[in-house]
């Protein structure tokens, strides 16, 4: 998923700067700009995730 995430990243990066009109650019950028705080809500759900699971598993401990 992350490898999949990235490589869409770097495309719409090339896409971005190979575009020749103002607009199409303008509206690529938007999307990358939409797809890397998509990127950050995932990493942080699953930081808040595995933060969870391993108070769990702290809590088993003791």
């Amino acid at each position: 998923m992350v490898r999949q995430f990235m490589q869409e990243y770097a495309t719409l990066r090339q896409d971005a700067a190979q575009a020749p009109r103002a607009q199409e650019a303008a509206r690529l950028r938007l999307k990358l700009h939409r797809k890397e705080i998509g990127m950050a809500v995932v990493a942080l759900g699953a930081m808040a995730m595995f933060l969870d699971a391993a108070r769990a598993f702290a809590a088993l401990a003791t």
